[in-house]
């Protein structure tokens, strides 16, 4: 019965290993998408100033 625990007890270390892989895994991929979308967002504003700036610079009225 010793030899079942041991064997139980390894493969929950294991398993409680795995499982913590996948979470740091995840937390690292969920900050890249975090990343790419601030910054898809970042210059989907700066485009869009941009072209708020050359609508003022034609003497067109500003949309505020």
């Amino acid at each position: 019965m010793s030899g079942l625990y041991e064997v139980a007890t390894w493969l929950v270390y294991a398993l409680a290993g795995l499982m913590m892989l996948v979470a740091i895994a995840t937390a690292i991929l969920a900050g890249l998408a975090l990343r790419f979308v601030a910054v898809f967002l970042r210059e989907l504003n700066d485009k869009r100033e941009a072209g708020d700036t050359q609508r003022d610079q034609d003497g067109s009225k500003s949309p505020e």
